[in-house]
């Protein structure tokens, strides 16, 4: 999966790279990352590829606004990758490999490095227990008579609840594991 990708799906509506900053960080920041850093020049070089185009809109708070919208290559582009099938294997999990390398660690940091990660996807799992709720108390048509747009929507909702569900019981799995270890350890020690 590629950022530009991304941006060309985002952009089923144009927006600036702001604006595409703001969804990142409220709705595909579950999936996926980026900064404005890593947004601006990729719209950029997306743009002097075709993919894009802008025009320049005012702004309430300042200077003008660079606003972005597909073109019919970047359609054609977003959906070949979409006729390729599915990327998998593509996630880079970085807090899996540093569990993977947490031995390096004393028990203590190993425990309380366990307990921050299951903290944090408590969190995001609340964060979309939210989302689901909102929805589907202000928006009669939730689940199924959803249009497509809000469907498929839905669906990554839907397995981001479950992911993080399955990965908080895996990390109390862990702190369990790790709390009889350190109960063997102290009665023999």
């Amino acid at each position: 999966m590629s950022l530009p990708n991304i941006l060309l799906g985002m952009l089923a509506t144009p927006a600036s790279g702001y604006d595409l900053k703001q969804r990142f960080e409220n709705q595909e920041r579950h999936y996926w990352s980026a900064n404005l850093a890593q947004i601006y020049p990729t719209l950029k070089r997306m743009e002097h590829d075709g993919l894009l185009e802008s025009r320049e809109e005012p702004s309430d708070k300042g200077p003008p606004r660079k606003v972005y919208r597909r073109t019919r290559a970047g359609i054609d582009a977003l959906t070949q990758w979409l006729q390729r099938g599915p990327e998998v294997h593509s996630d880079r999990l970085s807090w899996l490999a540093q569990v993977g390398y947490l031995a390096h660690l004393p028990a203590k940091q190993q425990r309380d490095f366990m307990v921050k990660l299951h903290d944090e996807f408590v969190r995001h799992r609340r964060e979309l227990e939210g989302l689901e709720a909102h929805w589907a108390a202000h928006d009669p048509r939730f689940p199924d008579a959803l249009p497509d747009p809000e469907l498929f929507a839905h669906f990554t909702l839907r397995l981001g609840l479950t992911k993080y569900a399955t990965i908080v019981e895996w990390c109390e799995e862990c702190l369990e594991r790790l709390d009889r270890r350190d109960a063997k350890s102290a009665a023999s020690g």
